[in-house]
């Protein structure tokens, strides 16, 4: 099974029975939202050199749960801590294995991630409607699991990130907070982030 079939999967679950769903909720006034996500990116290789260059579509699925507390009241503003994966992959003419850059040679690299999400949350929600505005900062720690060709990239990683939208869509952007690459010695060494740019389904 592709990932585009397994990410069409998750959203047709969520589309047909996520509305179904009765809230996690503590009392009248205070409430827990938007615990499971699931979520597709595209992925863009940013560097400061100009000899850096990227080929082919480049992707990512993620999907995870996060705890959510209220922090006020009415539930409005809260705070999350979850656990979540995902799948990259994405072609550059850098070689993974030295960090040297090609003129002509594309290599690509996959890798799975485990990631520690921390959310920062705002919503325009109450305990009794699923249709709210939704403005969610996340830092990320990554654990990066490389399936082939990774010897120049870093284990772990950090991001930060932004989701917003209303109901059933929501923007997702994403930007590394470190450089990719392992410190390298060669001459044609050049750093490079990775900008992500995508939808986040919230499930319930």
């Amino acid at each position: 099974m592709s990932l585009n079939h397994i990410f069409l999967f998750f959203t047709g679950i969520y589309l047909s029975f996520g509305q179904n769903f009765i809230p996690d909720s503590l009392s009248s006034l205070k409430y827990r939202e938007d615990q499971f996500y699931i979520g597709t990116n595209y992925v863009i290789v940013k560097s400061e050199s100009q000899l850096v260059k990227q080929n082919d579509f480049s992707s990512q699925i993620h999907f995870g749960f996060l705890r959510d507390f209220p922090i006020n009241p009415n539930g409005k503003f809260s705070v999350a801590v979850g656990l979540g994966s995902s799948y990259t992959q994405f072609k550059s003419n850098i070689n993974f294995e030295t960090g040297a850059i090609s003129s002509s040679n594309f290599n690509d690299v996959n890798y799975i991630s485990l990631n520690l999400p921390f959310e920062v949350r705002w919503r325009s929600s109450n305990p009794f409607s699923y249709n709210f505005w939704r403005i969610y900062l996340r830092t990320q720690l990554q654990y990066n699991i490389f399936l082939e060709k990774g010897n120049a990239l870093k284990k772990i990683t950090s991001l930060t990130s932004i989701n917003l939208g209303y109901n059933t869509w929501n923007l997702s952007l994403g930007y590394d907070l470190v450089e990719r690459l392992i410190n390298s010695k060669n001459n044609q060494f050049s750093q490079f982030k990775l900008l992500t740019i995508g939808l986040v389904f919230y499930l319930f």
